[in-house]
Protein backbone atom coordinates (compact mmCIF):
# COMPACT_ATOMS: atom_id res chain seq x y z
CA UNK A 1 0.00 0.00 0.00
CA UNK A 2 1.33 3.46 -0.99
CA UNK A 3 1.82 5.70 2.15
CA UNK A 4 1.14 8.92 0.10
CA UNK A 5 -2.33 7.81 -1.00
CA UNK A 6 -4.03 9.63 1.94
CA UNK A 7 -2.45 13.03 1.11
CA UNK A 8 -4.68 15.65 -0.53
CA UNK A 9 -3.69 16.47 -4.11
CA UNK A 10 -2.97 20.13 -4.97
CA UNK A 11 -3.60 21.47 -8.50
CA UNK A 12 -0.52 22.28 -10.51
CA UNK A 13 -1.67 25.85 -11.27
CA UNK A 14 -1.93 26.63 -7.56
CA UNK A 15 1.56 25.27 -6.97
CA UNK A 16 2.91 27.55 -9.72
CA UNK A 17 1.23 30.62 -8.18
CA UNK A 18 2.73 29.84 -4.78
CA UNK A 19 6.15 29.39 -6.33
CA UNK A 20 5.90 32.72 -8.17
CA UNK A 21 4.79 34.56 -5.00
CA UNK A 22 7.63 33.08 -2.98
CA UNK A 23 10.10 34.14 -5.66
CA UNK A 24 8.67 37.68 -5.74
CA UNK A 25 8.88 38.04 -1.96
CA UNK A 26 12.46 36.84 -1.97
CA UNK A 27 13.33 39.34 -4.69
CA UNK A 28 11.78 42.26 -2.79
CA UNK A 29 13.57 41.25 0.41
CA UNK A 30 16.91 41.19 -1.43
CA UNK A 31 16.23 44.64 -2.98
CA UNK A 32 15.31 46.08 0.42
CA UNK A 33 18.68 44.95 1.82
CA UNK A 34 20.80 46.20 -1.07
CA UNK A 35 18.80 49.38 -1.86
CA UNK A 36 16.55 50.55 1.03
CA UNK A 37 15.04 53.45 -1.03
CA UNK A 38 13.22 51.03 -3.30
CA UNK A 39 11.08 49.82 -0.39
CA UNK A 40 9.64 53.30 0.23
CA UNK A 41 6.09 54.11 -0.84
CA UNK A 42 6.08 55.23 -4.43
CA UNK A 43 3.99 58.10 -5.71
CA UNK A 44 1.13 56.93 -7.88
CA UNK A 45 0.89 58.03 -11.47
CA UNK A 46 -2.56 59.55 -10.84
CA UNK A 47 -1.13 62.40 -8.77
CA UNK A 48 1.23 63.36 -11.61
CA UNK A 49 -1.57 63.90 -14.12
CA UNK A 50 -2.02 67.44 -15.41
CA UNK A 51 -5.54 68.77 -15.86
CA UNK A 52 -6.02 70.41 -19.25
CA UNK A 53 -8.64 73.15 -19.52
CA UNK A 54 -9.95 74.09 -22.95
CA UNK A 55 -9.67 77.67 -24.16
CA UNK A 56 -13.46 77.74 -24.71
CA UNK A 57 -14.03 76.88 -21.04
CA UNK A 58 -11.77 79.73 -19.90
CA UNK A 59 -13.64 82.18 -22.16
CA UNK A 60 -17.04 81.02 -20.88
CA UNK A 61 -15.95 81.35 -17.25
CA UNK A 62 -14.53 84.82 -17.91
CA UNK A 63 -17.81 85.87 -19.59
CA UNK A 64 -19.86 84.57 -16.66
CA UNK A 65 -17.66 86.43 -14.18
CA UNK A 66 -17.94 89.66 -16.18
CA UNK A 67 -21.73 89.40 -16.54
CA UNK A 68 -22.19 88.67 -12.82
CA UNK A 69 -19.99 91.64 -11.85
CA UNK A 70 -21.85 93.94 -14.29
CA UNK A 71 -25.23 92.89 -12.90
CA UNK A 72 -24.09 93.37 -9.30
CA UNK A 73 -22.83 96.90 -10.02
CA UNK A 74 -26.02 97.82 -11.93
CA UNK A 75 -28.37 96.60 -9.19
CA UNK A 76 -26.32 98.23 -6.44
CA UNK A 77 -26.52 101.63 -8.21
CA UNK A 78 -29.91 101.62 -9.96
CA UNK A 79 -31.82 98.87 -8.17
CA UNK A 80 -33.98 96.24 -9.87
CA UNK A 81 -35.94 98.95 -11.79
CA UNK A 82 -38.88 97.19 -13.54
CA UNK A 83 -37.65 93.66 -12.76
CA UNK A 84 -39.14 93.71 -9.25
CA UNK A 85 -42.51 95.17 -8.37
CA UNK A 86 -43.11 97.26 -5.26
CA UNK A 87 -46.72 96.03 -5.12
CA UNK A 88 -48.09 92.64 -4.23
CA UNK A 89 -48.54 90.44 -7.33
CA UNK A 90 -51.28 87.80 -7.30
CA UNK A 91 -51.20 84.82 -9.70
CA UNK A 92 -53.26 81.66 -10.06
CA UNK A 93 -52.19 78.03 -10.16
CA UNK A 94 -54.14 74.96 -11.29
CA UNK A 95 -54.50 72.26 -8.63
CA UNK A 96 -55.52 68.66 -9.34
CA UNK A 97 -57.64 67.51 -6.39
CA UNK A 98 -57.45 63.83 -7.41
CA UNK A 99 -53.65 63.55 -7.77
CA UNK A 100 -53.10 66.27 -5.13
CA UNK A 101 -50.44 68.05 -7.15
CA UNK A 102 -49.99 71.22 -9.16
CA UNK A 103 -50.67 71.04 -12.89
CA UNK A 104 -48.47 72.86 -15.37
CA UNK A 105 -50.60 75.45 -17.19
CA UNK A 106 -48.71 75.03 -20.48
CA UNK A 107 -49.25 71.28 -20.50
CA UNK A 108 -52.89 71.81 -19.59
CA UNK A 109 -53.37 74.21 -22.50
CA UNK A 110 -51.77 71.76 -24.92
CA UNK A 111 -54.02 68.98 -23.62
CA UNK A 112 -57.13 71.14 -24.03
CA UNK A 113 -56.16 72.13 -27.58
CA UNK A 114 -55.64 68.48 -28.45
CA UNK A 115 -59.06 67.57 -27.03
CA UNK A 116 -60.72 70.38 -29.02
CA UNK A 117 -59.10 69.13 -32.23
CA UNK A 118 -60.31 65.61 -31.49
CA UNK A 119 -63.84 66.94 -30.94
CA UNK A 120 -63.72 68.83 -34.22
CA UNK A 121 -62.69 65.70 -36.09
CA UNK A 122 -65.20 63.35 -34.43
CA UNK A 123 -68.73 63.94 -33.23
CA UNK A 124 -68.86 64.46 -29.45
CA UNK A 125 -70.64 61.71 -27.55
CA UNK A 126 -72.30 61.74 -24.09
CA UNK A 127 -69.31 59.88 -22.59
CA UNK A 128 -66.95 62.61 -23.76
CA UNK A 129 -69.12 65.31 -22.20
CA UNK A 130 -69.21 63.46 -18.88
CA UNK A 131 -65.40 63.07 -18.92
CA UNK A 132 -64.98 66.81 -19.56
CA UNK A 133 -67.25 67.64 -16.63
CA UNK A 134 -65.23 65.36 -14.32
CA UNK A 135 -61.96 66.96 -15.45
CA UNK A 136 -63.38 70.43 -14.74
CA UNK A 137 -64.50 69.34 -11.28
CA UNK A 138 -61.12 67.94 -10.23
CA UNK A 139 -59.15 71.01 -11.47
CA UNK A 140 -59.25 74.10 -9.28
CA UNK A 141 -57.67 77.52 -9.78
CA UNK A 142 -56.07 78.79 -6.57
CA UNK A 143 -54.77 82.39 -6.26
CA UNK A 144 -51.46 82.99 -4.48
CA UNK A 145 -48.97 85.80 -3.90
CA UNK A 146 -46.12 85.65 -6.41
CA UNK A 147 -43.79 87.96 -4.45
CA UNK A 148 -42.94 88.69 -0.82
CA UNK A 149 -44.16 92.30 -0.64
CA UNK A 150 -45.87 92.84 2.70
CA UNK A 151 -44.18 89.89 4.42
CA UNK A 152 -42.19 90.28 7.63
CA UNK A 153 -40.13 87.07 7.28
CA UNK A 154 -38.68 85.24 4.28
CA UNK A 155 -36.77 81.98 3.96
CA UNK A 156 -33.80 82.05 1.56
CA UNK A 157 -31.93 79.03 0.12
CA UNK A 158 -28.63 79.02 -1.78
CA UNK A 159 -29.35 77.06 -4.99
CA UNK A 160 -26.18 77.70 -7.01
CA UNK A 161 -22.56 77.08 -5.95
CA UNK A 162 -20.19 79.99 -5.38
CA UNK A 163 -17.24 78.90 -7.51
CA UNK A 164 -14.21 80.81 -8.77
CA UNK A 165 -16.33 82.54 -11.44
CA UNK A 166 -18.46 84.19 -8.74
CA UNK A 167 -17.41 87.81 -8.06
CA UNK A 168 -16.09 88.65 -4.59
CA UNK A 169 -18.88 91.17 -3.81
CA UNK A 170 -21.47 88.45 -4.43
CA UNK A 171 -19.63 86.02 -2.11
CA UNK A 172 -19.38 88.71 0.55
CA UNK A 173 -23.10 89.48 0.35
CA UNK A 174 -24.00 85.78 0.58
CA UNK A 175 -21.71 85.44 3.59
CA UNK A 176 -23.47 88.39 5.23
CA UNK A 177 -26.77 86.56 4.72
CA UNK A 178 -25.14 83.40 6.24
CA UNK A 179 -25.54 81.47 2.97
CA UNK A 180 -22.19 79.74 2.55
CA UNK A 181 -23.08 76.19 1.43
CA UNK A 182 -25.25 74.74 -1.31
CA UNK A 183 -28.88 74.09 -0.31
CA UNK A 184 -28.51 75.88 3.03
CA UNK A 185 -31.45 78.00 4.11
CA UNK A 186 -31.88 80.78 6.67
CA UNK A 187 -34.74 82.93 7.97
CA UNK A 188 -34.36 86.63 7.25
CA UNK A 189 -36.40 89.70 8.26
CA UNK A 190 -37.82 91.21 5.08
CA UNK A 191 -36.65 94.78 5.59
CA UNK A 192 -35.46 97.27 2.96
CA UNK A 193 -31.80 96.42 3.62
CA UNK A 194 -32.41 92.65 3.40
CA UNK A 195 -34.48 93.05 0.25
CA UNK A 196 -31.68 95.01 -1.45
CA UNK A 197 -29.11 92.34 -0.53
CA UNK A 198 -31.38 89.58 -1.87
CA UNK A 199 -31.76 91.52 -5.12
CA UNK A 200 -27.97 91.75 -5.43
CA UNK A 201 -27.54 87.96 -5.20
CA UNK A 202 -30.89 86.98 -6.75
CA UNK A 203 -29.49 84.55 -9.41
CA UNK A 204 -27.94 82.46 -6.61
CA UNK A 205 -30.85 82.47 -4.15
CA UNK A 206 -34.41 81.15 -3.98
CA UNK A 207 -36.56 82.88 -1.38
CA UNK A 208 -40.18 83.46 -0.45
CA UNK A 209 -42.85 83.63 2.26
CA UNK A 210 -43.09 80.38 4.28
CA UNK A 211 -46.31 79.52 6.06
CA UNK A 212 -46.48 78.70 9.77
CA UNK A 213 -46.96 75.00 8.97
CA UNK A 214 -43.87 74.96 6.74
CA UNK A 215 -41.79 76.75 9.40
CA UNK A 216 -42.88 74.19 11.98
CA UNK A 217 -41.87 71.30 9.69
CA UNK A 218 -38.50 72.94 9.00
CA UNK A 219 -37.66 73.46 12.66
CA UNK A 220 -38.82 70.01 13.76
CA UNK A 221 -37.30 67.98 10.93
CA UNK A 222 -34.16 69.96 10.03
CA UNK A 223 -33.64 72.11 13.11
CA UNK A 224 -30.16 72.39 14.64
CA UNK A 225 -28.98 74.99 17.14
CA UNK A 226 -25.67 76.62 18.04
CA UNK A 227 -24.40 75.75 21.51
CA UNK A 228 -20.83 76.84 22.36
CA UNK A 229 -20.04 77.06 18.65
CA UNK A 230 -21.16 73.47 17.99
CA UNK A 231 -24.03 72.16 15.87
CA UNK A 232 -26.49 70.48 18.21
CA UNK A 233 -29.84 68.93 17.13
CA UNK A 234 -33.05 70.38 18.55
CA UNK A 235 -34.06 67.15 20.25
CA UNK A 236 -35.09 68.62 23.58
CA UNK A 237 -36.82 71.80 24.77
CA UNK A 238 -34.34 72.07 27.64
CA UNK A 239 -31.71 73.37 25.18
CA UNK A 240 -34.07 76.14 24.06
CA UNK A 241 -34.97 77.07 27.62
CA UNK A 242 -31.31 77.15 28.69
CA UNK A 243 -30.15 79.32 25.76
CA UNK A 244 -33.21 81.53 25.14
CA UNK A 245 -34.96 81.46 28.50
CA UNK A 246 -34.05 85.11 29.12
CA UNK A 247 -36.09 86.08 26.03
CA UNK A 248 -39.13 84.11 27.25
CA UNK A 249 -38.71 81.20 24.78
CA UNK A 250 -38.91 77.69 26.24
CA UNK A 251 -40.10 75.35 23.44
CA UNK A 252 -40.21 74.79 19.68
CA UNK A 253 -43.66 76.39 19.38
CA UNK A 254 -42.20 79.66 20.68
CA UNK A 255 -39.47 79.56 18.01
CA UNK A 256 -42.07 78.96 15.27
CA UNK A 257 -44.16 81.86 16.55
CA UNK A 258 -41.20 84.25 16.47
CA UNK A 259 -40.02 83.09 13.02
CA UNK A 260 -43.48 83.26 11.44
CA UNK A 261 -43.91 86.95 12.31
CA UNK A 262 -40.87 89.16 12.81
CA UNK A 263 -41.36 91.54 15.71
CA UNK A 264 -41.39 95.32 15.46
CA UNK A 265 -37.83 95.70 16.77
CA UNK A 266 -36.52 93.94 13.66
CA UNK A 267 -38.58 96.07 11.31
CA UNK A 268 -37.12 99.16 13.00
CA UNK A 269 -33.57 97.92 12.45
CA UNK A 270 -32.70 96.49 15.87
CA UNK A 271 -30.97 93.15 15.27
CA UNK A 272 -30.59 92.37 18.98
CA UNK A 273 -34.31 91.67 19.42
CA UNK A 274 -36.03 88.33 19.85
CA UNK A 275 -35.98 87.50 16.14
CA UNK A 276 -32.24 88.22 15.91
CA UNK A 277 -31.53 86.01 18.92
CA UNK A 278 -33.54 83.14 17.42
CA UNK A 279 -31.82 83.34 14.01
CA UNK A 280 -28.39 83.41 15.67
CA UNK A 281 -29.37 80.48 17.88
CA UNK A 282 -30.54 78.35 14.92
CA UNK A 283 -27.91 76.80 12.66
CA UNK A 284 -28.54 77.31 8.91
CA UNK A 285 -30.93 74.61 7.69
CA UNK A 286 -29.22 72.00 5.50
CA UNK A 287 -31.69 70.87 2.84
CA UNK A 288 -31.47 68.49 -0.11
CA UNK A 289 -31.52 69.21 -3.83
CA UNK A 290 -34.87 69.37 -5.62
CA UNK A 291 -33.42 67.17 -8.37
CA UNK A 292 -31.35 64.05 -7.76
CA UNK A 293 -28.00 63.51 -9.48
CA UNK A 294 -29.62 60.96 -11.78
CA UNK A 295 -32.29 63.47 -12.82
CA UNK A 296 -29.91 66.40 -13.27
CA UNK A 297 -27.11 64.55 -15.10
CA UNK A 298 -28.61 61.51 -16.84
CA UNK A 299 -32.08 62.90 -17.59
CA UNK A 300 -30.81 66.49 -17.97
CA UNK A 301 -33.62 67.93 -15.83
CA UNK A 302 -32.61 71.40 -14.65
CA UNK A 303 -34.38 74.17 -12.78
CA UNK A 304 -33.53 76.71 -15.45
CA UNK A 305 -34.76 80.18 -14.50
CA UNK A 306 -36.09 79.12 -11.11
CA UNK A 307 -34.53 81.67 -8.75
CA UNK A 308 -35.38 84.86 -6.93
CA UNK A 309 -38.60 85.84 -5.16
CA UNK A 310 -41.25 83.11 -5.31
CA UNK A 311 -43.74 84.44 -2.78
CA UNK A 312 -46.10 81.84 -1.33
CA UNK A 313 -44.93 79.25 -3.89
CA UNK A 314 -41.82 78.87 -1.72
CA UNK A 315 -43.79 76.50 0.52
CA UNK A 316 -43.88 73.86 -2.23
CA UNK A 317 -40.17 74.20 -2.98
CA UNK A 318 -39.27 73.86 0.71
CA UNK A 319 -41.29 70.64 0.99
CA UNK A 320 -39.43 69.25 -2.03
CA UNK A 321 -36.09 69.98 -0.33
CA UNK A 322 -36.99 68.65 3.14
Amino acid sequence: MNPNSDLQLVPETLLKKRHDLDALQAKRAAEAITNPRVSRKRISDKSKKVKVVKAETILIQSRHRKNARTRFNRVSKKGMQTRASDKSVVKTKVWDSVKEEEVDEKELEKQQEKEQQDKADDTASDDDEEADEKNDQKLHKIPYKANSIGATTVFAVLIRPTIHTTPKPVKKTLSTLRLRRMHEGVFLPYTDATRKMLHLVEPYVLYGMPSTETISDLVRRRGFCRVDGKRVPLADNNVIERELGDAGLICVEDLVQVLSSASLDVMEGENDGTFGKVTKFLWPFRLTSRKSKFQSKMLDLKDGKLYGDQGEAMNGYIREML
